[in-house]
Order: structure tokens, then sequence, then C-alpha cells
């Protein structure tokens, strides 16, 4: 391992935005590898993610404006992940995930990855429950340049 970055988002953030996947506020690194061999090894970690009950929310990884990491998929939420409430009264849900992902930029330039959402409907939370502030975490974002 040549180097690390790392961001930790404390503060929360919420998305309305089921038209399209927009950036996650302080979910982005900025690594600039010292060789075009080398690998940069992206470690996600998301914390409180809630939702009401019947809306989904996808996350994507990017890098730049490129798309890594992610589902082949091409359906309007296709990302890495994607969390669901069901769509019965109560059926909310309030979870955390992860993501690990090896990639090869094949640039000595500076490369910014960063991390995307958006829902289905209604509002959606990330490092908060969405029915009180009393149940918070944080999520971070790291990237390590791995020697080929």
């Amino acid at each position: 391992i040549l180097q690390v970055v790392s961001t930790t988002k404390t503060d929360t953030a919420s998305t309305s935005t089921s038209g399209s996947f927009t950036d996650v506020s302080g979910m982005s690194v900025s690594i600039t590898p010292s060789s075009t061999s080398s690998k940069i090894f992206i470690i996600i970690s998301l914390g409180t993610i809630s939702s009401n009950e019947g809306i989904a929310v996808a996350f994507k990884l990017l890098r730049g404006s490129t798309a890594v990491g992610n589902t082949a998929g091409s359906d309007a939420y296709a990302g890495f992940s994607s969390f669901y409430g069901g769509g019965g009264t109560g059926d909310e849900h309030m979870l955390s995930g992860s993501h690990n992902f090896l990639d090869s930029p094949s640039t000595t330039s500076s490369t910014t990855y960063k991390l995307q959402w958006r829902n289905s409907s209604g509002t959606s939370y990330l490092n908060r429950y969405h029915g009180s502030v009393l149940y918070q975490g944080s999520s971070t974002i790291t990237a390590m340049e791995i020697a080929a």
C-alpha cells in the first residue's frame, strides 16, 4: 500500500431526487496514483440509511464522471447497492451498507472518487433515521493506492 486517503461524513444528508443520481455532499476522495499500473482500492462504509415505507434509495460509485464498481444493469436505480422499505404500513428501513472495489484508473493524474444517490420518491436520509434525529451514524469513503 503506497498511500491512503479517507473522508468521514459525520453530518446528515437527505435526498428527494427521484429523477436522477446526485452527489452525496462530503462523500468524495481524491488520490494521485504514483504509477499508471497502480490499483486503487475503494472502501465505502455507509452509516444509517433510512426512508419511509415504500421508498427505495440507491447508491452509485464514480471515478470522475465514469461509473465504476456498479452493477452491469441499466435500470434507473442501477448502482452498487439499493435499499427498500417495502410497501406495507410500517415497512420503513434503517440500515447500513458497505462496498469495496478494486479499480485500475491507469493514470498518474489526480483522480476523484465520489458517491451518488437517488431515491424513488419522498425523502431518504444518510447518517440518520428518517423519523428521529436520535438515531445517527457516520459514513466513510477510503481510497488506497496499491502497487501493481
